[in-house]
């Protein structure tokens, strides 16, 4: 069966404020982002990907079906929405996604990301040497801290090692944030 040809947006999530909430999150302003391409009209689908990544205080469902409600309450119609609700991390986030694409037997190669631009410099990575995707990628301007930059630094060179996020610390890192979740 051949794949349909569709151009996508994928929404990698990154924060959940208090219970559920977007308000006030950096996962608001790609979701705001997001929105304003799709009212263009030049997109098929919308993947909200990200799974439970906070203590149950703060996020009791996956950041995806989050983002999925906003955009629904946006009027992005649901049908047109899928939902990667697995994911942990930025190389879970591209590997769940595409695979949803894939049971949904739509074509990974027309991929609009959108993300901070530190955040698309590792997702570039991740696509372009796993699944050799050249994605366009849409960044969304705010402020990081400087640990936040700090850690986008590290992330990047980790990236650049760790080709398929299978290494140490990224399973290490998946742990405390399944530990968090669970908590």
């Amino acid at each position: 069966m051949t794949k349909k040809a569709k151009k996508i947006i994928l929404i990698p999530s990154n924060d959940i404020s208090s219970l559920n909430q977007l308000s006030g999150t950096n996962t608001l302003l790609r979701c705001e982002e997001a929105l304003k391409l799709w009212k263009t009209g030049g997109y098929d689908v919308i993947v909200a990907s990200g799974g439970r990544t906070c203590k149950k205080e703060i996020q009791t469902i996956p950041a995806a079906d989050i983002m999925k409600q906003w955009l629904i309450l946006n009027k992005v119609d649901e049908s047109k929405i899928l939902s990667e609700n697995k994911s942990l991390d930025t190389y879970t986030n591209m590997h769940y996604s595409l695979k949803l694409l894939e049971k949904n037997n739509i074509s990974s190669k027309n991929l609009t990301v959108v993300s901070h631009w530190a955040h698309l410099l590792r997702i570039k990575i991740i696509l372009r040497r796993n699944y050799e995707i050249r994605p366009i990628c849409v960044p969304v301007k705010y402020k990081l801290s400087i640990v936040g930059w700090l850690r986008e630094i590290i992330w990047f060179f980790y990236h650049l090692m760790d080709k398929t996020g299978n290494g140490f610390l990224e399973q290490e890192v998946r742990k405390i944030v399944e530990k968090r979740a669970s908590s």
